[in-house]
């Protein structure tokens, strides 16, 4: 076919009917029309229905147009419960002006086509379903008999001779049962089953010679009500020829923001790899309509799929919380503070917020993953920082661990793998501090697992400790430690395992001293203890450990995890939970003059927390944000799906006396 006759039988096909496209699916989503036009092959006898009044009064449509229809000249929305409308998004066939009506003359496109009548239909809405499936055909109960091959759902429509692509969708049927479809006399679907709350959806080729074509839905071997048919939706496509031009015109169509800012990486590196595909193809002489359509079916889905990047402008605590590839941040536990480092891409000193926390993204166990962000609301995936090892062999064999562990010995190796191994290492709680002497940014979790002496996952009750020259990683891991312990005249309320080191959290004073605080003695006591200049150990080994100078107990037996540490007018506060495993439970701080001074229990500081469960969260950090504002940062576990916690971010305030306030927002803004 050649252009000029192109463009005369994209033009033909909906003369009389671009006044109806317009105002059924919305002048916005039609294409400009961009020079000549392509050739698109339509049923001949299309030609033959058009007059020439309605050539001259201008209503001609492009073959563009054709293409934004998606080829469709029926998108029915079987018993839809607003006949009249399509929802915003939905495409409507190009031979109709309504979603669904009774057989008759469409009073917008003047075509003839519908469902046939029957007392026993019955309209039917799935509070289940959106869109197309939020509504069906279904027939009455009482009115089902043995037999049921008699009852169906007959449509007829108006079609110039030709060959046509129908879809048939169903959606949601009360129980299991079988479909059936003839399309223009022929069986085109034979005993499908239909499974609940699944969508099921059937396409299939047919030729129409009479000008008509005749669909019934129905069930031959229905006999009871849970056999009764059911019909969502109804598709009828023009089938294209697929070309050089046609694959050219797509290219115009299915035109993406230049750069893919506004979109996932994933999704736009997917659509430029089916550009460069169809760029590359149509340049080729020799390239066969099955080419043609392959590299068209690549480029269409690649721009159906590109996904624009989640925006977020306030804090929405309990909401799922996506990162700028819409993924769901995976930083459970961890902290957020605004660091200073070398931007790989301008090689220059970049300030931007660091996230690090752990990644569920497979459950229980997993490694540590890192998130940038300019506002605190928008967050870029940085990646895991620091990998866990899923075999031994892997550390001497794959050129990631090969690299960072270059220069450690064979025992150094094990214990890497001892402390990382996929299968049964624990690595939670992970906070980052940066050293200014040693240049190196200094990341503490709480490192658990399987000892010689036992299986269990919390035997190790350890603080891990690796290094990396950016925030970004990766991290090197050092090694795993016991800390300080229980002095010898005060009451060691777990002595059968000492120094014991779980949920932890970092602290760096004024004068540079860094403090690590954790859970100790089984989780009965909080400990704070001094780091050394390097941040990578205790400033004084336990054996050799000051009470007072290098370490204090806090409140022992009190049972107290997850502790968050900051500073206020010149006031040190320590946030913490109680133990009680995935579940929430009352917040208590504590306040001091100095990390190794007295602590002074403060009580619950939320109000308005009537179930007493910190507003079913953990606290993990406290920091402040651009304006000064205190923001608190808390888990709300899902033991059930540890992936899908989420994350509360709530106002830190102060009553007139400095008492510490909670209190629960559903959005907000620093």
């Amino acid at each position: 076919m050649g252009r000029d006759r192109g463009l005369r039988v994209a033009a033909l096909l909906l003369t009389g009917m671009l006044t109806v496209f317009a105002a059924a699916c919305g002048s916005g989503q039609r294409a400009g029309t961009a020079g000549g036009e392509p050739s698109v092959r339509v049923p001949q006898d299309i030609e033959k229905e058009q007059d020439g009044e309605s050539r001259a009064s201008g209503n001609e449509v492009t073959a563009e147009e054709l293409l934004q229809a998606d080829f469709l000249l029926y998108n029915v929305d079987c018993a839809s419960a607003e006949p009249a409308g399509f929802a915003e998004g939905q495409i409507c066939g190009l031979y109709q002006s309504v979603s669904d009506q009774p057989f008759g003359t469409d009073a917008g496109s003047g075509k003839t086509w519908g469902y046939r009548q029957e007392d026993y239909m019955v309209r039917e809405e799935d509070r289940l379903g959106e869109g197309f499936l939020a509504g069906k055909w279904t027939i009455k109960e009482e009115e089902y008999p043995p037999g049921g091959a008699e009852m169906g759902f007959a449509y007829d429509f108006q079609l110039p001779a030709g060959e046509y692509q129908v879809t048939v969708g169903f959606y949601n049927p009360f129980g299991p049962r079988k479909i059936d479809v003839d399309c223009e006399g022929r069986r085109m679907v034979e005993g499908e089953k239909l499974l609940r709350y699944r969508l099921t959806e059937k396409q299939f080729d047919v030729r129409v010679e009479d000008g008509e074509l005749n669909l019934k839905v129905y069930n031959e071997e229905g006999k009871r009500a849970m056999d009764i048919p059911i019909l969502s939706y109804i598709r009828i496509a023009i089938v294209p020829e697929y070309t050089g031009e046609l694959l050219e015109l797509a290219l115009e169509k299915y035109t993406a923001a230049e750069g893919g800012e506004m979109y996932t990486k994933a999704s736009y590196e997917r659509y430029e790899q089916a550009v460069r595909a169809a760029e590359a193809l149509r340049i080729q002489a020799s390239a066969k309509e099955a080419d043609y359509k392959e590299k068209f079916m690549e480029l269409k889905e690649g721009y159906t799929l590109l996904e624009k990047k989640c925006r977020y402008d306030s804090f929405r605590p309990g909401e799922q919380w996506r990162d700028t590839d819409n993924e769901l941040i995976q930083a459970h536990g961890g902290q957020v503070q605004q660091m200073r480092f070398l931007d790989d891409e301008t090689g220059e000193t970049a300030a931007r917020w660091v996230w690090v926390g752990e990644d569920k993204t497979a459950g229980a166990r997993g490694g540590i993953r890192a998130y940038s962000s300019e506002d605190l609301y928008n967050w870029q995936y940085e990646g895991i920082i620091m990998r866990n090892v899923s075999s031994r062999e892997q550390l001497e064999t794959e050129d990631y661990f090969k690299e960072l562990y270059e220069g450690y010995t064979e025992e150094q190796l094990d214990n890497v793998f001892r402390c990382l191994d996929a299968n049964s290492a624990i690595i939670e709680r992970p906070k980052l501090i940066y050293n200014e002497q040693t240049k190196q940014y200094v990341l503490w979790f709480h490192a658990d697992g399987p000892t010689e002496e036992s299986d269990s996952s919390y035997a190790a009750a350890s603080a891990g400790v690796a290094v990396s020259d950016s925030p970004f990683g990766p991290y090197r891991f050092i090694d795993r430690y016991r800390l300080n312990v229980c002095p010898e005249d005060q009451e060691d309320m777990y002595p059968s395992s000492r120094g014991m080191a779980r949920d932890m959290n970092l602290f760096v004073d004024e004068d540079k001293t860094a403090y690590i605080i954790y859970s100790s003695e089984e989780n009965l006591t909080l400990y704070i203890s001094k780091l050394n200049d390097e941040y990578t150990y205790l400033a004084t080994p336990p054996e050799k450990a000051v009470y007072g100078e290098d370490f204090i107990r806090l409140y022992p037996g009190a049972q107290r995890e997850a502790p968050a540490v900051f500073v206020r007018n010149g006031d040190y506060y320590l946030l913490s939970s109680g133990c009680t495993g995935w579940a929430p439970n009352q917040a208590r701080y504590y306040k001091s003059n100095s990390m190794l001074g007295e602590w002074e229990n403060m009580g619950d500081p939320c109000i308005g927390d009537d179930k007493v469960t910190t507003f079913d969260s953990q606290s993990t950090c406290v920091f402040e944000a651009p304006s000064g504002e205190l923001i608190y940062m808390g888990d709300r576990w899902n033991s059930d799906n540890l992936s899908d916690s989420r994350y509360i971010w709530l106002p830190v305030e102060f009553s007139e006396d400095g008492r510490m306030e909670l209190r629960w927002v559903n959005e907000w803004k620093y």
